[in-house]
């Protein structure tokens, strides 16, 4: 299982505010915690996870493909494994 911020906290010793301030560069934090939070990302082998950081935040990207010939059995399994992976 992948660890959480909550994990985050716990293994550097700071509240899960601290921990969102450090994630999100945010000011009011000491540079003791901010080396704390960062040694226990690589410690625990914490991850972002940006899709779950940008539905929280209410915000959603699209993007479009334009190909010059349809029929292309190589471009269309392209496109599927794409929007099998953005979905």
């Amino acid at each position: 299982m992948r660890p959480t911020t909550k994990d985050l906290a716990e293994a550097a010793g700071v509240s899960l505010a601290t921990v969102d301030r450090v994630l999100n560069d945010r000011p009011n934090v000491s540079n003791r915690s901010r080396e704390r939070v960062q040694q226990a990302i690589t410690r625990i082998g914490y991850v972002r996870n940006i899709a779950a950081v940008n539905l929280a935040k209410n915000r959603t990207y699209a993007f479009r493909f334009l190909f010059p010939t349809a029929g292309d059995q190589y471009l269309s399994e392209l496109i599927n494994q794409v929007h099998q992976v953005s979905t």
